[in-house]
């Protein structure tokens, strides 16, 4: 596997955020989930194909089965969406979306805290930015630990 490619552009933005102001909820806090994660990405999400790896996967049943699902020629955005809608959290987990055998797209979940995104799309960038104005380029050390393969063919979930 290799690091994502070099037009890529990665992010970081924080998973729980204060709600708007006159919203009822009963909390003050959202986290940000998988599910509205992929909505974001708009028309630009649909045709991707996706693979999955949650550590600890095999612990959790729910887990289990979207790795499952995603195993082989990977799981559609929307078969995925609906897998983890409307509120499923991760710990820590790697969504990485494909067109044909060609990386877009990269959603990494960290200890609950934080969400990585990694695109060439600068639309993508400009619509994550203007809904978690938190975001921040994504620490070059934290790069070096994410080993993003550029091809399905290639990839070891």
């Amino acid at each position: 596997m290799t690091r994502s490619p070099g037009a890529f552009q990665s992010i970081t933005f924080a998973a729980w955020h204060d709600r708007p102001p006159g919203q009822d909820r009963a909390s003050t806090r959202h986290y940000v989930t998988l599910a509205e994660l992929l909505v974001r990405l708009g028309s630009s999400g649909l045709g991707l194909t996706w693979k999955v790896r949650i550590d600890g996967a095999h612990l959790v049943t729910r887990f289990a089965e979207i790795e499952k699902a995603s195993s082989g020629a990977g799981i559609g955005t929307l078969e995925l969406l609906a897998l983890v809608a409307p509120d499923l959290q991760f710990v820590d987990g790697d969504f990485a979306g494909y067109v044909d055998d060609e990386l877009k797209v990269v959603l990494r979940e960290f200890d609950s805290t934080s969400w990585d995104l990694c695109t060439a799309d600068t639309s993508v960038l400009r619509e994550f930015r203007r809904h978690y104005p938190d975001a921040v380029p994504t620490p070059e050390d934290v790069l070096q630990e994410i080993p993003w393969p550029t091809s399905r063919r290639r990839i070891r979930i």
